[in-house]
């Protein structure tokens, strides 16, 4: 009895310093003016940092805990800096990444596959409007071909076991995110258009924000000594 009070009271401290780590990296998205530094090709867009909390969740955590985190994260943050508009896209974006994430965590090769062909089909979007893009869009149809390449150069190292697998999850779901923000707002404010105008850059930047995410995930796995391609779980290891 006196074990399992002590696991209990161990995951609820670990949840709370986890939700408290998710507000805090939040917040620091905020402050990183990275919509200013792309010359505002794409509006509202975040490092995600956050993102890395929730890839601990979905790989070191069981998934009832993983979508606590995520709708804690997204309702408190909404709460506190947002409004009910930001919660809105923010839950859409969540819940879609998530279910993304715990649905390839054993297969993140399918994650690289995947956003090099979502990569694909934005650049043929922007090219099939704007067949001779100049300015920004010729820069953001350049980002987007780039990394479009680099997931399927990714994927390929990742078959061949060059690299670990937590970067193709957290690509994956950063261009799901992207995405389902994207549907939420395009429903809100009733202009379809965004979907091919804005969206097909959010998914090239999402390619690259969501592997460098999952680059710092890694790091912070292996200094905390932790194997997530071994897919640990709470629920396996109480």
């Amino acid at each position: 009895m006196g074990l399992n009070g002590n696991t209990s009271t161990m995951r609820v401290a670990r949840f709370g310093l986890l939700t408290a780590l998710a507000l805090v990296l939040g917040l620091l998205d905020r402050a990183i003016p990275l919509t200013a530094l792309l010359g505002g090709a794409a509006p509202g867009i975040k490092l995600g940092l956050a993102n890395t909390v929730l890839l601990y969740a979905v790989y070191l955590m069981d998934w009832h805990s993983a979508v606590f985190l995520m709708l804690t994260k997204v309702l408190l943050s909404g709460f506190l800096f947002g409004s009910l508009t930001a919660i809105l896209y923010s839950l859409s974006g969540g819940i879609l990444s998530l279910a993304v994430m715990l649905a390839i965590r054993k297969r993140p090769d399918i994650g690289f596959l995947s956003a090099g062909l979502a990569a694909a089909a934005a650049e043929a979007v922007l090219l099939i409007q704007n067949p001779h893009p100049r300015g920004q869009r010729l820069w953001s149809v350049i980002l987007i071909g780039i990394a479009c390449a680099a997931c399927f150069v990714c994927w390929i190292a990742l078959r061949k076991g060059k690299i670990r697998g937590v970067s193709g999850t957290s690509v994956a779901g950063a261009i799901a995110h992207n995405v389902g923000q994207v549907l939420a707002a395009s429903a809100v404010l009733r202009t379809p258009q965004l979907l091919t105008t804005y969206l097909p850059v959010l998914v090239g930047i999402g390619a690259a924000v969501g592997f460098l995410t999952g680059v710092v995930a890694e790091r912070v796995f292996r200094a905390l000594h932790l194997h997530p391609e071994k897919y640990k779980t709470e629920a396996k290891n109480p």
